[in-house]
């Protein structure tokens, strides 16, 4: 597995070797963008405005526009905005996993130990889970400061980024309802609907893309020099009325209770 970055785990004044690794690969198909007419590939190239042709990698500097012009940062400029983050990532405090919103979880990661890391990669792995709190870090990686949750997952330590409380968009500014007509019984239709078909434990693997699955059979099938059955789009469907809400949660009530009877037969 490749490894993205290595520095230090900090907890109080104990100083832990990692080397932080990616958790989760994309899976898409691969599909290339093509000159329809001579199947060649399309290349996205960097383009000078001003001088009107491409623009060699090694003459790409990051810049902020400011009122008098634009500002040029370096990457040594950068990573020395935070030096005491830079190699390091530094446990701020513990808290209970609960109390993070889950929409604040962004990007997972795995952390390893370095050379000479592993017995006290081990020792803070093991406290964190007899602790049942996770541990809140700052951390700089690709010149950017990220916040995360520390905890433990098996054998590893993971690392989850989160996003800062100023990315977020506020519900606010959406418009929502507060308050709704619907009669009592129909929530409570709803709720028994939910319980029926929670299940317990939850079981990820039984999920699986689908997508994907059907745009590689696509690709095999004409490859092989197969024409395709005729793929026809999904129609959306047409939102409940409330004038029907009633009849349709009636419906699938019955419908979960009688897949319900035949799992238990």
């Amino acid at each position: 597995m490749k490894m993205l970055w290595h520095g230090s785990l900090v907890f109080e004044l104990v100083t832990i070797p990692i080397r932080l690794y990616r958790a989760t690969r994309e899976r898409r198909v691969p599909l290339r963008m093509l000159h329809e007419p001579d199947r060649s590939t399309i290349r996205l190239v960097k383009y000078c405005a001003e001088e009107g042709k491409p623009v060699p990698d090694d003459e790409v500097v990051r810049g902020y526009e400011a009122e008098e012009g634009w500002v040029v940062l370096t990457p040594a400029e950068l990573e020395a905005a935070a030096p005491e983050l830079t190699r390091a990532i530094e446990i701020r405090e513990f808290v209970d996993a609960h109390e993070v919103d889950s929409i604040y979880y962004r990007q997972p990661y795995y952390l390893a130990p370095g050379d000479g890391g592993e017995e006290l990669y081990v020792m803070l792995r093991e406290a964190i889970r007899r602790s049942g709190k996770v541990g809140v870090v700052e951390f700089v990686l690709l010149q950017r400061q990220h916040l995360a949750i520390l905890r433990p997952r098996g054998e590893a330590l993971v690392l989850e980024t989160l996003h800062y409380p100023e990315e977020l968009i506020d519900e606010r500014e959406l418009a929502l309802p507060g308050t709704t007509r619907l009669r009592e019984g129909d929530i409570r239709m709803a709720v028994e609907l939910i319980e029926r078909r929670s299940s317990r434990p939850f079981e990820i693997t039984k999920y699986r893309n689908r997508y994907r699955e059907r745009i590689l059979e696509l690709i095999g099938a004409k490859s092989a020099g197969r024409v395709p059955a005729e793929l026809v789009p999904p129609a959306e469907p047409a939102p409940t009325s409330v004038i029907d809400l009633t009849r349709r949660l009636q419906e699938s009530l019955e419908r979960a209770r009688r897949e319900g009877e035949r799992r238990a037969a």
